[in-house]
């Protein structure tokens, strides 16, 4: 899965991460689309478990995530 939970420096040590904001992170070039809060909300995209705007979403056994630049 390419999505990278939000965490603090702290954290991150610990679990061996890196700290940041939640993100979706393009599975064939590594490309980063932040998800970003709005009014304290995650995007509704996010909730509903689709790709980002311009993404492509693919489910096989796993997800898989590419970026507007990636996608076929």
């Amino acid at each position: 899965m390419t999505y990278r939970p939000g965490m603090d420096l702290r954290t991150a040590r610990v679990l061996r991460m890196q700290p940041g904001e939640p993100c979706i992170v393009c599975d064939a070039c590594g490309m980063v689309r932040r998800v970003a809060k709005a009014n304290g909300m995650a995007p509704a995209w996010f909730l509903d478990g689709k790709a980002p705007p311009g993404w492509l979403l693919e489910r096989d056994e796993q997800r898989t995530d590419l970026c507007p630049t990636c996608r076929p």
